[in-house]
């Protein structure tokens, strides 16, 4: 069965790392030959670096989004998605954003805690890449506990970025299988995130193989796949491969969001 193409993670001007226009990330989706993509601008209005903090996604971020959508009606499906970066602490703000638009697709993302970035904590080296893990790990596990109001979770070990060394057994991996089991009883889902090879990742993809053999024999069924493209030219980028990950895992699915519903596609 062919592998059908839906990059379900796409960035653009909205965004505080990205300098592309929608319609620029929309046609180079349509000259790779996609099916769908999902804009998932980020939200995080506690993000410890200002320069990267966002706050309420806005009227002309939806308004961009809708005009995108018409533009390529036919050609391309353009579904409607946040990246919402999720803390510790008062949720409200970040339930009054998902509410604020009947998004399709609501990622959530662990970047940072309230007071440092895990970015910088792994270039500080202050913490052995073990503790950075559980740390990170903790953090996503308490944050998901809390805040509900997702459908999938980004780049799950974002974290072997930063941490250099993979460090994900002992405590941390005990902290995986929670986390993997809240994800299933809420019945959300994990992406696989193909950034991972335009970061010279290797075999430690987003998730690994290890991590989504584990998240399917607990019981999960959910997959979400995205290339993070904050340029043209990642948009699409190594879907091919994260299909045949997913095979290996065991998965004959992966999932599209459509107003916050899961629709299946064949690998």
């Amino acid at each position: 069965m062919m592998y059908l193409k839906y990059d379900s993670h796409i960035h653009s001007e909205f965004s505080t790392d990205s300098a592309a226009p929608m319609e620029v990330m929309a046609r180079a989706a349509v000259g790779r030959g996609l099916l769908g993509i999902t804009f998932t601008d980020h939200y995080h209005p506690d993000y410890p670096d200002f320069l990267h903090r966002t706050g309420q996604p806005t009227s002309a971020y939806h308004s961009a989004i809708e005009r995108t959508a018409r533009q390529f009606s036919g050609r391309l499906e353009v579904l409607r998605g946040l990246e919402m970066g999720v803390l510790t602490g008062p949720t409200l703000p970040a339930c009054e954003a998902a509410a604020a638009y009947p998004y399709d697709f609501l990622l959530a993302a662990f970047h940072s805690t309230r007071s440092e970035t895990f970015d910088g904590l792994g270039r500080a080296k202050t913490m052995p890449p073990e503790q950075l893990c559980l740390h990170y790990y903790s953090h996503v596990l308490t944050c998901i506990r809390a805040f509900q109001n997702y459908d999938s979770l980004a780049h799950l070990n974002l974290v072997d970025r930063y941490a250099k060394t993979p460090a994900g057994g002992g405590a941390a991996r005990e902290v995986l299988d929670e986390i993997y089991r809240t994800v299933i009883a809420q019945g959300k889902g994990l992406e696989v995130n193909t950034s991972s090879h335009r970061y010279g990742m290797g075999t430690r993809t987003t998730p690994t193989l290890e991590m989504l053999r584990r998240y399917r024999e607990l019981g999960g069924e959910i997959v979400t796949v995205g290339s993070d493209a904050h340029a043209p030219e990642w948009v699409g980028s190594h879907l091919d491969e994260a299909g045949a990950l997913l095979r290996a895992a065991g998965f004959k699915h992966y999932a599209v969001f459509r107003k916050r519903s899961a629709e299946f596609f064949p690998l």
